[in-house]
């Protein structure tokens, strides 16, 4: 009998190239283990442990194989098998809905972080009542089962064995996008333009590159903002905050207003990424990975109503057209920038009296995307009932009789269900990038405005998306339709 080395012949991705690995990107996501000696095994598999954070963490799957029929593997006594991760991992990642900054009731959205908490602009990602997060350490262990005869029963024999601890995020690229070079690994370095480490790095965001008012050319959102009343819209980015493991390097966010001639009000503004304003330095050295990635909320309401930086609010920069923020590694001197700059332009309800609905949901790359429906709206409620028919009269006295306010049929309960008709303005090509995420997404919300008392979870009933350019369409315009997640109570 011979056992010789076990080893990851195949990886999800090299721990040098400082990215997650994304679990919806590649069709699968795994371990190829290799063993290169089973002479005189009997009945071999091969075994893969996965665990939550490391060794002694919750155990999540065991999973066993035969080799997998490789040629050269049959001939030279060999096994490989190839271990996918990718529905258990997905099956413990969270979305961050509320602000992790509230540990107990009322759990407030996350999208008005900055607002819930006025000294906590920034939020840690995850559901701290269930302790999962959008981030997760995942260790595994590779080992084997066999026999020593045809005769005898197999056993599991952890000698040799070889373990690996990657952390992995619920995120997405085009299915063709170049994957690693080395076929060691399945995934390469293309997510690092997430990282949050040069100039060109970008937040956890979809939106692309457009021209914008002002001849702004650039990553470009629009936010509500009312100069009498200072309110606006909510707004948040997300970003990786972890520089060991990612590179990733942004330890404040910079607030720069300007007007409509381009030129900067006041100065640059900086919020520092500390855990007294709910977030935590990158470089620190007991990150949790609910730390691992961060929300910033950088809507002009979440910038009016912190209250760590009152030069960073709108309120306090008269005249403005548009703001921009950007990731930093300092603020002094020569600003050292960690992501692209993201265009925040200034934009006005309705002129024509409609509501606005603005709706987020969450992209793929594991942030939120925000979006202003300026458009006519129009609501249904829908309205199920639950009906009974009853016989005439009062049976169970000396003698029957009705009265004229019996009735045969009545409704025992409704349900109501409250759907909406939304409607963009005319917009770029570039806006229509963020319509399609939208419509794929599977979180999306309502989130509160001058027009919309609540924030709540909402559903896309839409099931095709038809892409529109300005060759082809000229003017750009789309039709949502949504579902309210919850009904509308009925009192019944």
């Amino acid at each position: 009998m011979a056992l010789g080395n076990i080893t990851f012949a195949q990886e999800p991705v090299n721990t040098t190239s400082k990215v997650p690995v994304i679990t919806n990107w590649t069709p699968m996501i795994g371990y190829m283990v290799y063993q290169d000696d089973i002479s005189g095994l009997f009945y071999f598999k091969l075994i893969l442990e996965v665990r939550l954070d490391d060794a002694s963490g919750t155990l999540l799957a065991k999973l066993k194989q035969r080799r997998n029929g490789y040629s050269s593997d049959v001939s030279g006594n060999r096994a490989r098998a190839f271990f996918d991760l990718r529905e258990i991992v997905n099956s413990q990642l969270v979305d961050t809905v509320f602000d992790q900054n509230d540990t107990g009731v009322p759990f407030r959205t996350i999208h008005k972080v900055g607002a819930n908490n006025v000294v906590k602009s920034f939020s840690v990602n995850g559901d701290n009542t269930t302790d999962g997060t959008q981030i997760q350490t995942i260790y595994v262990k590779a080992y084997q089962e066999y026999s020593s005869s045809a005769t005898t029963v197999p056993t599991e024999d952890t000698t040799p064995s070889v373990a690996d601890t990657l952390y992995y995020l619920q995120a997405s690229l085009p299915l063709m996008t170049a994957r690693s070079t080395d076929s060691d690994y399945i995934q390469g370095t293309d997510f690092n333009v997430f990282n949050g480490n040069s100039a060109t790095d970008r937040f956890l965001s979809d939106v692309v590159v457009g021209v914008g008012d002002y001849n702004i050319k650039g990553r470009v959102n629009y936010v509500y903002w009312n100069d009498v009343t200072n309110e606006g819209d909510y707004h948040t980015v997300a970003f990786l905050n972890d520089y060991t493991n990612f590179d990733s390097d942004i330890d404040y966010i910079e607030i720069a207003y300007y007007d409509s001639s381009n030129s900067i009000i006041n100065s640059a503004q900086y919020i520092a990424n500390i855990s007294a304003n709910g977030g935590e330095a990158p470089t620190d050295g007991s990150l949790t990975d609910a730390e691992r990635l961060l929300y910033f909320g950088c809507g002009s309401s979440n910038l009016q109503l912190q209250s760590d930086t009152t030069a960073a609010r709108p309120s306090n920069n008269s005249g403005w057209a548009y703001y921009t923020i950007r990731g930093t590694g300092n603020n002094t001197g020569t600003i050292a920038y960690k992501t692209t700059t993201y265009y925040f332009i200034k934009q006005d309800g309705s002129c024509k009296g409609f509501k606005v609905r603005r709706l987020a949901w969450r992209n793929s790359v594991g942030g939120y995307d925000y979006f202003n429906f300026k458009n006519k709206s129009t609501q249904t409620t829908e309205v199920q009932r639950n009906n009974y028919s009853s016989m005439l009269g009062t049976f169970n006295k000396s003698k029957w009789r009705y009265n004229n306010t019996q009735r045969g049929k009545t409704t025992r309960q409704t349900t109501a269900v409250l759907k909406e008709t939304i409607n963009t303005d005319w917009i770029t090509e570039a806006d229509s990038v963020l319509i399609e995420k939208l419509i794929m997404s599977t979180d999306v919300y309502i989130v509160e405005n001058s027009d919309t008392d609540f924030t709540e979870g909402v559903l896309v009933t839409d099931s095709s998306f038809i892409k529109k350019t300005s060759a082809n369409d000229k003017m750009i315009q789309y039709t949502i339709n949504i579902e309210y997640a919850n009904p509308v109570n009925t009192n019944s």
